[in-house]
């Protein structure tokens, strides 16, 4: 995908985004490629890559959430480099972005581009199933790319969406087995799947109750079953 097919695919997709979008992609997209050079953040390198599974692919899961009912307010576990977190931020400043990165390097890359975009985002540098009383059901929105299987990563996020706040899981081809692997735990949840995307891969859950507690449970217990 070149530029001029990223914008066309975008402007299909997306209504009434920010006007400094492309500016911005543009900008993101320059220092993506210089400090990729030396930091390694990213194997999508060339820019048909870029523009299409780096910038449109992170995107599309949320082609159908409404961003302008209210201020909304988003967790992204695992950003990265910053997808979908600060893209999404590009496309909607209205966002209230919060990213949870474990590498402070990479948080320290996301804000020398946020400096570079001025926009606000704020980073907490931690694990996510270290999380603080405080945190527990602050977001409308959680999600998280490429981070871990369903069963796992479904534990370490419930508890930081509000109730009737949803989580946004984009999966692979094995969808459909990690669906079943975290059966018993989106049922002891009381989550309910509700897939409004047309990739069926892009998992969408509501969360109906306020999250028990003693969830997430230590890391050596959620990996040990």
């Amino acid at each position: 995908m070149n530029k001029e097919q990223f914008e066309e695919k975008i402007k299909k997709t997306f209504l009434n985004f920010s006007n400094d979008f492309f500016s911005n992609i543009e900008k993101y997209k320059q220092y993506l490629q210089k400090v990729n050079k030396v930091m390694n953040l990213t194997r999508l390198d060339s820019e048909e890559k870029i523009y299409e599974q780096y910038f449109f692919d992170s995107l599309k899961p949320f082609e159908n959430i409404d961003f302008f009912s209210s201020s909304i307010s988003l967790l992204d576990i695992g950003s990265g480099s910053g997808i979908p977190g600060i893209v999404l931020k590009i496309l909607y400043p209205e966002i209230k972005l919060t990213i949870l990165e474990t590498s402070l390097k990479k948080i320290n890359f996301m804000k020398e581009l946020c400096d570079i975009l001025n926009i606000k985002v704020t980073f907490w540098n931690q694990r996510a199933e270290k999380i603080e009383k405080k945190q527990r059901e602050s977001f409308d929105i959680v999600t998280s790319r490429a981070v871990a299987p369903l069963k796992i990563i479904l534990e370490i996020s419930i508890a930081y969406a509000k109730k009737n706040g949803i989580l946004i899981e984009p999966k692979g081809i094995n969808f459909q087995k990690e669906l079943s692997e975290a059966s018993v735990f989106i049922k002891n949840s009381k989550l309910l799947l509700e897939n409004n995307n047309n990739d069926t891969s892009v998992l969408i859950f509501k969360k109906t109750v306020v999250t028990d507690m003693k969830i997430p449970r230590a890391w050596n217990k959620i990996i040990s079953n």
